[in-house]
């Protein structure tokens, strides 16, 4: 199979590969020395290794959970310290993850598997299979919560409290997500961001009964609707019903908040 690679695929994946393995060995040896040293360097926390890698917490709990990163120290219960090659670690993540490479191939070369099928993959073959990915839908969960800007745990309350359905079996069999659960996560994410608090969040759950009666009441809107053309496919009937609840909605906050569309 290698054989009928383009030289300029293999080389550029072969000099990535490279690279990481001699990066690894080289903070393997680093951490070793850092550990066993009483001038030991300090470290980040992860939120400040999330500032200088433009990665969320989530994305970064989440790879030394799947194994893409080793454990970091911790100091109590609640807090971890990062040493600062962990930085570099990242940097050489998103560059195999940009050759095209997914985190089970990245995984096997942080553990020394340089011989790994997916070690050698052509970034070509990967990219394809990505934009695949992309158009099935299928989100994985490390881009699913850098995407949506969620933390783990509010992820995990999220996933819990039936909020965000739980992720289902993507095209390589890992567990993922669709651009539906995207949008709710980002809506659940943005309004966190203002300081809503996740008690309030939680409190959606109440309201499964009006969300069953409104898609009831929508699904007798589709039933009625026997006219067929272009423009009044289901899709379309959908966003034309979101349209009229959401202007009826607005409405009523009117009344209850008169002052929501100030800034």
């Amino acid at each position: 199979m290698m054989s009928s690679l383009p030289n300029h695929c293999y080389a550029l994946t072969h000099t990535l590969v490279s690279k990481v393995l001699l990066a690894l060995m080289i903070n393997s040896g680093n951490s070793e020395q850092t550990e066993n040293s009483p001038t030991s360097e300090p470290g980040m926390s992860v939120g400040e290794l999330s500032r200088r890698t433009g990665i969320t917490t989530a994305t970064i709990n989440y790879y030394v959970r799947f194994g893409v990163l080793p454990a970091p120290r911790k100091t109590s219960k609640t807090r971890a310290v990062y040493p600062a090659h962990f930085e570099q670690l990242i940097g050489r993540i998103k560059e195999l993850q940009a050759a095209g490479l997914n985190l089970t191939g990245i995984k096997q070369l942080v553990n020394g598997d340089p011989t790994s099928p997916l070690a050698a993959a052509l970034p070509s073959q990967q990219a394809s299979h990505s934009r695949q990915q992309t158009a099935s839908g299928a989100i994985s969960i490390p881009e699913f919560l850098e995407q949506s800007e969620l933390d783990d745990e509010l992820y995990e309350g999220l996933i819990s409290a039936g909020l965000l359905r739980r992720p289902r079996t993507g095209p390589e069999g890992a567990p993922a997500h669709d651009r539906r659960d995207l949008s709710a996560a980002r809506a659940f994410a943005r309004l966190t961001s203002a300081g809503v608090g996740y008690s309030l969040l939680e409190r959606h759950t109440e309201y499964n009964p009006l969300s069953k009666a409104e898609a009831v009441f929508l699904a007798e809107h589709l039933n009625e609707a026997t006219n067929s053309t272009e423009t009044t496919q289901p899709v379309n009937l959908v966003a034309a019903f979101d349209a009229i609840r959401r202007y009826l909605r607005s409405r009523q906050l009117d009344e209850a908040f008169p002052d929501w569309r100030n800034p």
